[in-house]
């Protein structure tokens, strides 16, 4: 399910770790509805720390949604608890909470318009610097209709991404229960994709034709596979099994083809443009030991300070989810996991770092492997009161990640940029 800025103002920095995932989009839910090169995705990051103390609290951001964001995309929006983490200009490891909202949208000037509203909204009501904005416009196809032809089903195969979204909600009352839930995952998924795939915990909020707020639970999967008209049809099978097993009108489906996947030690996944651009890396980490135990929460923070912060000192994003896999017995297997979010420059020094920090945790933690996902077309703006845009990345610009502090007039302010995570074995 997981997953960016930049600027020529000095000191750029990210951040962000995913604790939840909500998930509704703001596209008409008719029955196999396909949308391709019209759709983007925007991704708002706001910073909740507020300069002199204190922060916008859990309470105070909802409030902001249901009268700010939701009345300008009533169809649905997509929120993200998620904390960030970069070194100061004094050497400081600083962390920040932040709230992410994703939304799927067309690519209108009127859509435009809002989102700079929004922005510019949450800077007044909370005295904020600014928003990070970061535009998807991949190879993106969202549907919410059943047997739809999202797969390019390439000649040659090669790995995408998919996002399947699962709404709890039982018309008529109740709800999927997570037991329920988790036995049609071992049931109905792995099965059919055997190697691996990620569960994320999740809510969606969008306004019904009634004007009424309804806030969902959900529960979202993410799974990387190969473009091939056999998984496309386990994709459809995997849809129509939960929307007859739960009485459902639809699961939301959101493909991206234009991905690079490696789980090898030192993959060349960076086109190393000449002309340095900023792309995103999500590297996927799995905790279960080979002899027992897990890697602990404390141990994987040491590993980010020491071997991943120094690397990447302007922010990384990192969060929290659940891979599951089955092994060669037959038997399932669940693996807690942590996935790191950077955005950075397409250089060979980039790519070197990622190299460096996969072969680290390899050796001190004895695993077999990092899972690396690559996508080369980030597109990031940076949302002021003065609603200035942030241009592309030059080769003076250093690497960042996927929230974002930037330097502005000697003051950083925090945001932070993720996206699905997923282990595959």
């Amino acid at each position: 399910m997981l997953q960016n800025i930049f600027t020529k103002i000095p000191h750029i920095v990210t951040t962000g770790a995913i604790v939840s995932v909500s998930t509704m989009f703001n596209i008409p839910r008719t029955e196999a509805a396909t949308f391709t090169s019209q759709l983007v995705q925007e991704d708002l990051f706001f910073g909740r720390n507020i300069p002199g103390g204190g922060e916008v609290s859990s309470e105070q951001f909802q409030a902001f949604v249901n009268n700010v964001i939701t009345p300008r995309f009533p169809a649905g929006l997509t929120v993200f608890d998620a904390s960030g983490q970069f070194l100061s200009s004094t050497g400081n490891l600083v962390r920040e909470r932040s709230k992410n909202v994703t939304l799927f949208v067309e690519d209108s000037l009127q859509n435009q318009t809002s989102i700079n509203d929004i922005a510019t909204n949450y800077i007044q009501a909370f005295n904020q610097e600014s928003v990070l904005r970061v535009i998807n416009k991949d190879d993106l196809k969202v549907s919410f209709g059943l047997d739809t032809d999202l797969f390019n089903n390439s000649s040659q195969s090669k790995f995408i991404e998919v996002d399947l979204f699962f709404g709890r909600n039982i018309p008529g009352g109740g709800e999927v229960s997570t037991e329920q839930f988790q036995q049609f995952v071992n049931n109905a998924i792995t099965p059919r994709f055997p190697a691996g795939l990620t569960i994320f915990d999740a809510f969606g909020q969008f306004r019904n034709s009634a004007g009424m707020i309804v806030r969902e639970n959900t529960k979202t999967v993410t799974l990387l596979l190969e473009d091939t008209v056999a998984n496309e049809s386990s994709i459809n099978q995997i849809v129509r099994d939960y929307v007859k097993s739960f009485n459902q009108e639809s699961v939301l489906q959101a493909v991206n083809e234009d991905i690079k996947v490696s789980f090898g030690l030192e993959p060349d996944l960076f086109n190393n443009s000449t002309q340095p651009k900023f792309i995103r890396v999500d590297l996927f980490f799995g905790r279960n030991l080979k002899n027992g135990g897990e890697v602990s929460n404390e141990q994987f923070q040491e590993f980010i300070n020491n071997v991943i912060t120094p690397r990447f000192p302007d922010g990384l994003t990192v969060f929290d989810t659940f891979g599951q896999f089955q092994n060669s017995a037959g038997t399932i297997v669940r693996e807690p996991s942590k996935v790191v979010a950077l955005l950075l420059e397409d250089t060979l020094d980039s790519e070197l770092s990622i190299n460096e920090i996969v072969k680290a945790y390899v050796q001190q933690f004895n695993q077999e492997s990092v899972l690396q996902v690559v996508d080369e077309d980030v597109q990031v703006d940076f949302i002021t009161s003065k609603q200035i845009s942030v241009p592309e990345p030059t080769t003076i610009l250093s690497l960042i990640s996927i929230s974002i502090v930037i330097t502005l007039t000697g003051k950083k302010k925090r945001n932070s940029l993720v996206n699905c995570a997923r282990r595959k074995q």
